[in-house]
């Protein structure tokens, strides 16, 4: 698997390139200008990206690969210095796929690119997902109900994405805050609040989720009896 770092201090560049090299192929980069032509030169499986950078923001790279057919799917984990709620949760919003505060330790991260891998690998391999009238594209990263598309957040999409991946399955809100947020330390009310906003825009549909008091949540779909 090839790693891809963007990293403009360089005692840090050298800590992840030794501590990840042992594991993954690895790339290093100072900053993320001319981005694109890197990302076609190397063709890593997985981008860590520092969130401070000078000129072009881990913010804006993001933006830059989630708008880019080519590259759009590439999962991204953010490893950077803020510790602000505010900062990760926009960061993930954005479209990052996880998020990991210096210091960063190896065994950690390197469980965290494989995670994350491993994860949108299996979403490339599904492609789609189909419940009745609703449909998750996720090539095309859009959520279809009753022919016409559910503008979701990136958070209630992860949300959904788990819920009918594992159909009819209970996951605590401790694992759909790990898939959908990434390692964010935010309380259950927080998935809460994502659920209540996803079922909202689901309408009728969101009563396919179910809660499962003192535990989680469960997607179910039924199919009509002809």
């Amino acid at each position: 698997m090839k790693v891809m770092i963007i990293e403009d201090e360089e005692e840090m560049r050298d800590h992840l390139r030794s501590s990840l090299g042992e594991e993954f192929e690895v790339v290093v980069l100072e900053n993320g200008s001319n981005l694109q032509a890197q990302l076609t030169v190397h063709n890593p499986d997985v981008l860590l990206l520092d969130q401070v950078l000078p000129g072009k923001s881990g913010a804006e790279i993001v933006q830059e690969v989630r708008s880019s057919p080519k590259v759009s799917r590439l999962p991204i984990i953010m490893v950077t210095g803020l510790t602000g709620e505010e900062d990760k949760v926009a960061a993930l919003e954005l479209g990052a796929d996880d998020y990991v505060t210096k210091p960063a330790y190896p065994r950690e991260l390197a469980a965290r690119i494989r995670a994350v891998h491993r994860r949108i690998s299996e979403e490339e391999y599904q492609k789609k997902l189909v419940a009745g009238g609703l449909e998750i594209d996720f090539s095309a990263h859009r959520v279809i109900l009753g022919g016409k598309e559910v503008p979701l957040t990136l958070t209630e999409f992860k949300i959904l994405s788990e819920l009918m991946k594992r159909s009819g399955q209970v996951l605590s809100r401790e694992k759909l805050r790990e898939r959908a947020l990434g390692n964010l330390n935010v309380t259950d009310r927080t998935i809460d609040v994502h659920m209540a906003s996803l079922r909202k825009k689901l309408s009728e549909f969101g009563g396919n989720i179910e809660t499962v008091r003192g535990v989680g949540y469960r997607f179910y779909h039924t199919e009509p009896q002809h």
